[in-house]
């Protein structure tokens, strides 16, 4: 028989009847099923309407013809079933688009996968790490694997897909979890109920924790009262204006040469680049003040497809966003459409550990509005020429690299590499933190980099002074005295919030990872909040 491939959504447990599963705005079609089929469900479709791709309005001016034959369609069905009290839905195509995704059971795939999958028999992960910017990796290996092989990091990464094959062979072949399950199965459409049967017990299982324990470093909130104070908190800053700890994120993967570009109900015909909260806000103007809860959930975020040429509803704009908010101490975070309570130990330990670093061994003047780093960096060489030296050529292309590797953006006669980030809504702080590893270690492991280093020094510093700054990068086969230098992270941003605490959480964990590999090697390492001045 051949396989079938099929994918699984749970509806939440409030969702009773078939109706409440569905998009009430699509205009779809229904299928009864046979009285004979011993199926307790419906079946809906939306018919495939021809269209012409996008890219035919494109090249067609400079054409002599009209295209002919160029329609696409595409088509979208699920089929819905009752199992045991629980509504389960099997799309089809674009089927997905027909349910209200703010009714399924997120995780559900995943939970289902990890409880079944072979720890030792993984073929991919997708996960993700949450700092100011939300970074996707999809980890793919050659032929089944355990999970080191993936190069996960269990206190930075968060699990958001999993594909392996399972421990019982008779349950599938392989399978694919995230909030769906995809599976391929040898069966009849009559078998669906003991098929959907076993995926419930699968669901409610906890066997994952022997292998994957670690996705718990988040627990999900539940009761109501934190969810709906959590809730008023984000509402009352997105109504100010206020992005500093929220921005926008895909929840799923997509490829991004296959977009488009983006809607967002509230803001009309207005097509987006890309997702972006502060935009966003903007488009709305004075309406931003009437943001509601009930706003976010049920807006949308729609993707244009290149294949289809339509603007197709994904996400709910609530599911969209990610934030980090503080209730009564305790951190927590949006993702996804679900709030989290992160590990008070996972949060102490981060914590202590930042708070612990050092300062800037020299005073950072306050950026001025709109100064880009260039210029900042420029101006504080120049304060203390005698003491500081711009330095942010990159040099040293190790192993073909495309580009260089930055030293640091200014260099004190101390020894402190001073690396400096305005923090924006287009950057992220990982590559900071990254950047400051990556020059360190180099400068301590390479004789070639520390050449071409004093040879940069010896183009650019006059003479009489050069003298100096060659005494802090020893010549090739000298050994480094890592214990003299400093790497100081300066991170130009408006935030007021105090101690390490204007840093996003997740950043803070991302610093941590890259300040304890630092530390191990000898080297001392600051962070330092450069704030900017009114205007």
């Amino acid at each position: 028989m051949k396989s079938q491939r099929l994918t699984f959504y749970l509806m939440r447990e409030e969702v009773s009847d078939f109706a409440a599963a569905l998009d009430a705005s699509k205009e779809y079609r229904t299928v009864s099923l046979a009285e004979d089929s011993g199926l307790d469900g419906e079946f809906h479709y939306l018919p495939s309407r021809p269209s012409m791709p996008a890219w035919a309005s494109f090249v067609e001016p400079v054409l002599q013809d009209k295209l002919d034959g160029v329609l696409t369609s595409s088509a979208a069905a699920v089929l819905l079933l009752r199992i045991r009290g629980r509504i389960f839905a099997l799309t089809f195509s674009f089927g997905r688009s027909l349910l209200d995704l703010a009714k399924i059971e997120n995780q559900f795939g995943l939970r289902v996968a990890l409880n079944r999958i072979d720890a030792r028999q993984i073929r991919s992960l997708d996960t993700k790490t949450y700092e100011d910017m939300v970074v996707s990796t999809n980890t793919q290996a050659s032929k089944s694997a355990e999970l080191p092989t993936f190069g996960v990091d269990v206190s930075t990464d968060i699990l958001r897909a999993v594909t392996g094959e399972p421990r019982d062979p008779t349950f599938a072949t392989r399978i694919s979890g995230a909030d769906s399950l995809i599976m391929g199965v040898k069966t009849h459409a009559p078998d669906l109920p003991s098929i959907c049967s076993d995926l419930l017990d699968a669901y409610r299982e906890t066997t994952y924790k022997r292998d994957f324990e670690w996705i718990d470093q988040l627990t999900t909130v539940k009761d109501s009262t934190q969810i709906d104070n959590l809730n008023t908190q984000l509402v009352a800053q997105l109504q100010a204006g206020d992005t500093g700890a929220t921005h926008l994120a895909m929840p799923d993967p997509l490829i991004w040469n296959e977009i488009d570009g983006f809607k967002i109900t509230g803001t009309g015909d207005h097509e987006y680049t890309d997702l972006d909260l502060s935009d966003y806000l903007e488009q709305l103007g004075t309406n931003r003040n009437k943001l509601s809860l009930a706003a976010l959930k049920n807006r949308h975020v729609q993707v244009r497809f290149n294949r289809s040429g339509n603007f197709d509803k994904q996400w709910t704009l609530y599911r969209c966003i990610v934030t980090e908010q503080r209730l009564d101490g305790n951190l927590h975070v949006l993702i996804e459409g679900r709030w989290f309570a992160v590990s008070e130990t996972l949060v102490e330990k981060v914590d202590h550990f930042t708070e612990g670093l050092h300062d800037a061994r020299l005073p950072l003047p306050p950026a001025q509005p709109g100064e880009v780093e260039p210029d900042y960096n420029t101006r504080l060489a120049d304060q203390s020429p005698n003491r500081l030296l711009k330095l942010d050529a990159r040099i040293h292309r190790p192993g073909g690299a495309s580009s260089g590797i930055e030293f640091c953006d200014v260099f004190s006669d101390e020894g402190e590499l001073i690396h400096v980030k305005r923090e924006s809504r287009s950057a992220t702080l990982s590559h900071l933190f990254a950047q400051g590893t990556v020059s360190a270690l180099t400068f301590i492991n390479d004789d070639e980099y520390r050449t071409e280093l004093r040879g940069l020094i010896n183009q650019t510093v006059p003479q009489d002074s050069s003298d100096k700054w060659l005494n802090l990068i020893p010549p090739a086969g000298n050994t480094v005295e890592r214990s003299k230098y400093r790497v100081t992270y300066a991170v130009i941003t408006d935030s007021k919030r105090e101690g390490r605490n204007w840093l996003p959480f997740f950043s803070k964990l991302n610093l941590m990872q890259h300040a304890k590999q630092l530390v191990s090697s000898g080297f001392e390492v600051a962070v330092a909040r450069v704030p900017i001045a009114d205007r």
